[in-house]
């Protein structure tokens, strides 16, 4: 593990730590209803965002081929992007910033400065941690106004007659406000290319590893949060004991696996209907596969797929996906925001 400090930005770049493919079975763990009931003294603010490819200025020869082609994108182009980046993270205005699909942790330091300049700064965000395995394009970066510690990151090694493909791994990082703490947990599972049942075993495999992690924090009655983008939609997870809560499954070979640790999810409201809109817009359809997971003594007070900002359309609420070829656009997928009591 590497610290870094640029002023008053305080960067940890996390390595790629191996935990191969050995699982265990997971306890349910405790309600995340029952926070304030338990306790609750503190509130975040917390944003996740799969911001869409997000390349800097420097051709390196990692970036995806529609960047390494292209005539128009270069240090302008770049600027744009953190300029409009940088205004929208600043009306959100979350605690803690969760972004998928940075090329480096030198977009994330970038960002923190657009985002530092003629503003208030109790609000400037001090800490950072940035993770990206070695032969992978692009990684995932937090921004916080709270102190990070503990950063570690969790990855499969699989061994088997089917080639591994490339896949990030969690990130698991506690935010500390107070005298309390909330692991939270960076996820970007693999994506539905090649075909969604043909790469679902990958996520299964993904979601195990998330099992275990979140099953230690209910051991020991620390809240965690799992968020980002999941590529699955929310339906599509195993259904729990009760409607607004689903089980993250042990077994990564098990359709029918019934171990795992039961999770609060917010896509689901009051009535247990779904939350308007989805995150995701492809194909005429939503789909909600950006997510934010409760598990342990922490409650999700507040939930919502944003769209009260120039990132999607005004009306039909679509995202409005970058386009490299006119340098216009944030991303296709929409932000999601939630505050968590703990």
């Amino acid at each position: 593990m590497t610290a870094r400090r640029f002023g008053s930005f305080i960067f940890v770049l996390a390595l790629c730590i191996g935990n191969g493919i050995s699982f265990i079975s997971c306890a349910v763990g405790f309600s995340s209803h029952n926070a304030k009931s338990q306790g609750a003294s503190e509130e975040l603010r917390i944003l996740s965002w799969n911001v869409q490819t997000f390349f800097d200025s420097v051709k390196d020869g990692g970036e995806y081929d529609e960047f390494l082609k292209s005539k128009t994108w270069g240090n302008e182009a770049y600027t744009g992007r953190l300029e409009r980046l940088s205004a929208s993270l600043k009306s959100l205005d979350a605690d803690v910033v969760v972004l998928s699909e940075l090329e480096n942790e030198g977009v994330l330091h970038d960002i923190s400065n657009f985002l530092s300049g003629e503003w208030n700064q109790k609000k400037v965000y001090d800490y950072a941690c940035f993770t990206k395995p070695d032969d992978s394009a692009i990684g995932c970066g937090v921004l916080s106004r709270f102190p990070m510690e503990n950063l570690t990151v969790h990855s499969l090694d699989v061994h088997s007659s089917v080639d591994m493909p490339k896949m990030r791994p969690i990130m698991q990082v506690s935010i500390v406000k107070g005298e309390k703490k909330l692991v939270l947990l960076v996820n970007h599972w693999k994506s539905m290319s090649g075909g969604e049942n043909s790469s679902e075993q990958w996520r299964r495999r993904q979601e195990s590893v998330l099992c275990r992690r979140m099953e230690k924090c209910a051991a020991s009655k620390q809240p965690s949060l799992a968020c980002g983008d999941f590529n699955r939609d929310i339906l599509k997870f195993k259904k729990a004991s009760s409607p607004d809560m689903i089980l993250l499954r042990s077994d990564p070979l098990d359709d029918f696996c019934t171990e795992g640790v039961e999770v609060c999810s917010p896509w689901f409201d009051m009535n247990q209907d779904l939350v308007e809109p989805g995150s995701y817009f492809y194909d005429g359809e939503w789909s909600r596969i950006d997510h934010f997971f409760a598990c342990g003594p922490v409650e999700i007070t507040s939930f919502e797929s944003s769209t009260n900002g120039p990132w999607c359309d005004a009306e039909s609420h679509i995202p409005e996906k970058y386009k490299i070829w006119d340098g216009k656009g944030y991303s296709d997928h929409l932000p999601i925001l939630c505050t968590v009591a703990f």
